[in-house]
């Protein structure tokens, strides 16, 4: 939940294009983009386009984990 509530406001900020990601869980990390239903995903569809429109903006931007 961390992920979604301080990535999306920091990819909206215009001068920023290189955003860092720590976290000690790769594995909610990994359930977030698994192909099989779980819950922690419901949260990934408003990431993902957040993430999308991100990478749209400016050829610059990166995310790194």
């Amino acid at each position: 939940m961390a992920i979604c509530t301080r990535l999306i406001p920091a990819m909206e900020i215009d001068d920023i294009h290189n955003i860092t990601i720590i976290t000690d869980s790769i594995t909610a990390a990994r359930k977030i983009l698994e192909s099989k239903v779980d819950s922690l995903q419901n949260m990934f569809i408003p990431l993902a386009s957040a993430i999308k429109s991100f990478f749209s903006k400016d050829g610059r931007n990166k995310i790194y984990f």
